[in-house]
């Protein structure tokens, strides 16, 4: 077998472990994406996971660096679609857009493990995070939002998506739509300068 076709095959068995792991762990958080558990969703031996990804945090680590690959495109998808003109209301819609996603439940289940200090996945997120706020910073920045200070704007916009978000993994009935409409408006009347823009400065 050529060297060629040995990477396509690694490659494969990969994406099938993270795509399995993905799984598991927005259905149940990372106890459900057990090692045995990977391997039976994935059709694939239990020490391929060590193989290709050291441990099952290893594995973890990867389905987080993954989803949030997936997670940046759609939203950069979502705005490329809506022009350069697009404003700060089709970015918080593209961040409901994705979250309404079921594969999208990956993100609240395993910020459960991240936030502990002892967590191999703390390191990820914030990275991970930091990427994010960097898209929204750079999105504020070429659709000229009058702000003066776009990271901590993108900070404050990515934790309010970011609450509501987890507000409704913990209360199926709260509108999430509602609070995102809401929170549209806030931001939209204070970047048309409906409200004083000191508000904005002061994220």
């Amino acid at each position: 077998m050529g060297a060629t076709r040995k990477q396509e095959i690694s490659a494969e068995t990969q994406r099938r472990l993270v795509a399995a792991a993905w799984e598991l762990a927005a259905e149940g958080g990372a106890a459900a994406a057990s090692v045995q558990a990977v391997a039976e969703r994935s059709g694939i031996s239990r020490g391929s996971v060590a193989w290709h990804f050291g441990s099952k945090d290893g594995l973890l680590k990867a389905v987080v660096e993954e989803a949030f690959r997936w997670g940046a495109d759609f939203i950069r998808e979502r705005l490329a679609a809506a022009g350069p003109d697009a404003g700060i209301e089709v970015l918080i819609e593209a961040n409901f857009a994705l979250m309404s996603r079921p594969e999208a439940h990956i993100f609240s289940t395993l910020l459960i493990e991240a936030v502990s200090r002892e967590s191999a996945l703390r390191a990820t997120y914030a990275e991970q995070y930091a990427r994010i706020r960097g898209l929204y910073a750079d999105h504020l920045r070429a659709s000229g939002a009058r702000v003066a200070d776009p990271e901590a704007v993108a900070a404050a916009l990515l934790g309010g998506t970011l609450g509501i978000n987890i507000q409704h993994r913990l209360d199926p009935d709260l509108d999430r739509r509602r609070a995102v409409t809401a929170m549209t408006g806030i931001y939209t009347d204070a970047l048309s300068g409906a409200v004083p823009l000191e508000t904005v400065r002061r994220g």
